[in-house]
């Protein structure tokens, strides 16, 4: 059962809303076997996700995989078999510090083969959140057509 951790820095809008994304390509795809996760390399306790990642998901008829942020765990990137980062610092941080994500963590973009940061729409509205679910979705999807 392959297992895709998506990571951000605050896991408050881009991983949450890729690894929704994500979750529903799969399914679409028939890969219910698939465990999609996501998390934060700096989240405060107690923080919730964004509410424009639950207002841009309900336009698809989805919902986040959860409603509060995930810190990100060492146990999280041994179980991973693919660890997808939202920018090339947060992959360097990782691949720096954490021995078991060397091999398996790469950006998102890297899937289209763009050395391209995904950026944080954070606190700039929902329209904001729409852009960069549109930057993102070509990647997903090509990463649940190789899962295929």
């Amino acid at each position: 059962m392959p297992n895709i951790l998506f990571i951000c820095g605050s896991n408050r809008s881009r991983s949450p809303l890729a690894a929704a994304y994500f979750q529903h390509l799969a399914q679409e795809a028939g890969r219910s076997d698939i465990t999609v996760l996501s998390a934060g390399l700096k989240t405060r306790p107690g923080e919730l996700i964004c509410p424009e990642v639950t207002e841009l998901l309900a336009e698809y008829n989805l919902s986040p995989l959860q409603v509060g942020t995930s810190q990100m765990l060492a146990k999280m990137l041994k179980s991973a078999d693919l660890v997808l980062c939202m920018t090339r610092d947060q992959q360097q941080h990782l691949e720096k510090n954490y021995l078991s994500a060397r091999h398996k963590t790469k950006t998102l973009m890297s899937i289209l083969k763009q050395d391209q940061d995904v950026f944080d729409p954070c606190n700039q509205g929902l329209e904001r959140f729409r852009q960069c679910l549109a930057m993102m979705k070509p990647a997903l999807r090509a990463l649940a057509e190789r899962l295929h």
